[in-house]
């Protein structure tokens, strides 16, 4: 059954409250972030006409998510959600309105840098997938994006929506053992909730990947998991129709964020 294509508003709100908030766990893990972000200051904003809003803040090595707009000393406005998703996805001709701060160059010119590692770890482009840290760095922030654009996913998208009223209600989580501030969660409920970190409440059902290999062949379908459920490198404890339920929901994320084929 061919999928339903993709929602260009849903789309945008993948870029802005599942990609972005990568940049975080990007900088923490990763020295080359680490060195385009020394010493830099600032908050830059995103936000589409009428639409959802993203605020990153850069201190120094450290970079904060805010999914909306706060104080920011440059913003960036986008006519449309699909003016958002051309920008995102590389195209040179969507340049966004700076209605603030277009003086802060550093600043910008830092974030693109930034915004091109990013892209290159959670694409998994050779050079990153060539070594151990690199394939660690693109589970962690697979795993992330995955879990929090459920949220985006539960509340625009049709295909994922008519999925996830089929599945129990209740809290799900993620993790990788061994892998700190990995523990992304989901809340099939009336409204449905995502987040990253410790969930709001006892897990209804809890998906943990025993390392960060399994992690990674899961997440890119080079293992089978079902003989990885059954060796405990995956376990799946408590209500397992909805952690199977919302895998499937997951691979939805690959209409709106897989890198295009050349």
């Amino acid at each position: 059954m061919t999928p339903s294509p993709a929602d260009p508003a849903v789309r945008s709100r993948l870029y802005l409250h599942a990609v972005l908030p990568c940049l975080a766990d990007l900088a923490a893990h990763d020295l080359a972030a680490r060195e385009i972000l020394e010493g830099a200051r600032g908050a830059l904003a995103f936000r589409v006409l009428g639409g959802p809003a993203a605020t990153v803040r850069f201190d120094g090595p450290a970079v904060c998510h805010q999914p909306c707009r706060v104080a920011p000393d440059a913003e960036l406005l986008f006519l449309s959600s699909a003016h958002l998703n051309a920008f995102f996805s590389g195209k040179k001709w969507a340049l966004p309105l700076p209605l603030w701060g277009f003086w802060r160059v550093g600043l910008l010119a830092r974030f693109s840098r930034l915004a091109k590692r990013l892209e290159a770890v959670l694409d998994g482009a050779p050079a990153i997938l060539a070594i151990a840290e690199g394939r660690r760095l693109h589970a962690r922030l697979s795993l992330i994006a995955a879990g929090l654009g459920l949220g985006p996913l539960a509340e625009g998208d049709a295909e994922a929506q008519g999925m996830l009223r089929a599945l129990p209600r209740g809290l799900a989580s993620f993790s990788i053992d061994g892998e700190a501030d990995t523990t992304v969660w989901f809340d099939n409920a009336a409204p449905p909730a995502a987040g990253w970190g410790e969930p709001p409440s006892r897990p209804a059902a809890r998906v943990t990947f025993g390392d960060v290999e399994t992690a990674y062949g899961a997440l890119r379908d080079e293992i089978d998991t079902l003989a990885a459920v059954g060796s405990c490198k995956i376990r799946v404890d408590g209500l397992v129709p909805l952690a199977d339920g919302l895998n499937f929901v997951m691979e939805r994320l690959r209409v709106y964020l897989q890198p295009a084929k050349p």
